[in-house]
């Protein structure tokens, strides 16, 4: 499953739709948190790189498909 570039604003935004909360942002990197505990750190830029994405859902527990469809 490819995952397109995306910016990080993006992201946010999509994982907001999927009930994470920003908990702390710090220097380029946000961290979020899901009520269920699950937490997810990913840079903010302009671009987020396809494999740094993918490494942040997957320890997030976030399938790839389920995050693609919320977008």
């Amino acid at each position: 499953m490819n995952i397109p570039l995306l910016p990080a604003r993006v992201v946010l935004a999509t994982l907001k739709r999927m009930g994470f909360q920003e908990i702390h942002r710090k220097g380029s990197h946000v961290k979020m948190k899901h009520p269920d505990g699950r937490k997810i750190v990913f840079p903010y830029h302009d671009e987020i790189d396809r494999y740094t994405l993918k490494g942040a859902l997957r320890d997030a527990k976030i399938d790839i498909q389920e995050f693609l469809n919320h977008l």
